[in-house]
């Protein structure tokens, strides 16, 4: 299972500068500005500074692959989210059309999202533990340029007899196989959820997104995007977000991206004119998140809320 730390770096799973771009226009000069959040579990509808909202201490507390011994997965977030923060705003006050393309900061920003956050390496385990026998060509992709320049380490991976409960660590590659083949499953714990976060990060960035065709697009007036606590989301053959990377090379695939309330990214495969309004992308937002979806009024939340109910049927 995951393992969110009880000390260490106070990290928010969801950046406090992104979520600031969803804060309700509400917000009076002498109050916090605020998000509207819905959870997915009561239906419930309340209010939160981005502050205090997607906080899990010492989650990226780890090297997370870095071979610097100083470097964590923590640190590296800031750096990203320090330059996605100006470029998103620089993007956000250009107009649609102007020739102003989506900077790298962007794409850099969005793959990491994708990957780190609880909901997400939380199906990772998931999937790992369900499916031991996936093929290689069901579940990966061939690894990008520059795969074969890392740097391996070897360290001490868990497994478990899912029968009896009994847990070893091995580090040999010919024993991890051999266990497997009896039946035994990874258990992951947190470095080994940092690595794999840095790996998929890597991969949606130079392999899955830049595969797809991606339109800017923009509400009408009085109309707003939605984030969610999984504010990357991706609509597979009737699958919002629960199924692996690798089915994004599925030609109906769809990726969505809202980087503001009112700015948002649509990739998919091919150059046919889209069809998506605020609110499909918001339903697919709301399918897609695993506790709470936020937006800047209660009328927008409750919608996606209503909506992710009637797509899934309960």
């Amino acid at each position: 299972m995951l393992n969110r730390a009880n000390g260490g770096t106070r990290a928010h799973t969801v950046p406090k500068f992104y979520l600031n771009g969803f804060v309700s226009h509400d917000t009076r000069a002498s109050r916090e500005p605020f998000v509207w959040v819905g959870s997915l579990r009561t239906g419930e509808i309340s209010r939160k500074s981005p502050k205090n909202l997607s906080i899990v201490r010492g989650l990226y507390d780890g090297q997370g692959g870095f071979i610097e011994r100083d470097a964590t997965i923590e640190r590296h977030l800031a750096k990203i989210e320090s330059a996605a923060a100006a470029a998103i705003r620089n993007l956000a006050a250009s107009q649609i059309g102007n020739g102003v393309g989506v900077p790298p900061e962007i794409w850099r920003f969005i793959s990491w999202q994708a990957a780190r956050t609880p909901g997400w390496m939380a199906f990772i385990d998931q999937w790992i533990r369900e499916h031991p026998d996936a093929s290689e060509t069901d579940v990966l992709e061939p690894p990008p340029p520059g795969f074969e320049t890392a740097v391996r380490r070897e360290r001490l991976m868990c497994l478990e007899d899912p029968s009896t409960g009994v847990r070893r660590e091995v580090i040999d590659a010919e024993e991890i196989e051999a266990y497997r083949k009896r039946g035994w499953k990874f258990v992951l714990r947190r470095d080994d959820h940092l690595e794999l976060l840095h790996w998929q990060a890597w991969y949606f960035q130079v392999r899955h997104f830049p595969r797809l065709c991606w339109t800017r697009l923009q509400p009408p007036e009085g109309e707003f995007f939605i984030t969610s606590d999984r504010g990357v989301a991706w609509l597979i053959d009737g699958y919002h977000g629960e199924t692996p990377p690798a089915a994004l090379r599925d030609p109906g695939a769809m990726v969505f991206a809202p980087l503001t309330l009112r700015l948002a990214l649509v990739g998919r495969h091919g150059t046919d004119p889209i069809e998506a309004t605020p609110r499909g992308i918001n339903c697919c937002i709301a399918a897609a998140a695993s506790s709470w979806v936020a937006g800047p009024t209660t009328e927008v939340v409750q919608r996606a809320l209503l909506d992710r109910t009637s797509l899934k049927g309960h």
